[in-house]
């Protein structure tokens, strides 16, 4: 399992569709291009910080990723004409806790825990 490896919060600008919902298929797609599948994990909204001042204005979604997707991610939105990434940060162990509780309403394991998309697949 990459448990052990630092987790990093991105701050991912959305799309919106044509009856101005988040694209969420597009957001999918983009993560899943960028970070890898099954790398990442969201929430619909900034649950457990406040949207980043940086993201001057642009909506965006947290995402959460292992370090290593984080890197590989932001180098591959380096090549997009508007970035999507707009900024990032390392998860605390409180924020950690919190996120490994989205984790659990996605995948519960019997230790009262979750797990992330990355350690399924790894497991």
């Amino acid at each position: 399992m990459t448990g052990h490896e630092p987790l990093r919060c991105l701050a991912v600008r959305i799309l919106r569709d044509v009856e101005g919902e988040i694209d969420n298929s597009e957001f999918e797609a983009f993560l899943d291009e960028v970070a890898g599948r099954h790398k990442w994990i969201s929430t619909t909204e900034w649950l457990f910080v406040e949207p980043p001042a940086e993201a001057n204005g642009f909506e965006t979604l947290p995402v959460v990723m292992p370090q290593g997707a984080a890197v590989k991610a932001v180098l591959a939105d380096l090549t997009n004409p508007e970035p999507r990434i707009l900024t990032d940060h390392l998860v605390s162990p409180a924020e950690g806790r919190k996120w490994r509780w989205v984790a659990f309403q996605i995948a519960p394991n019997a230790q009262g825990q979750g797990y992330f998309p990355w350690e399924r697949i790894n497991a």
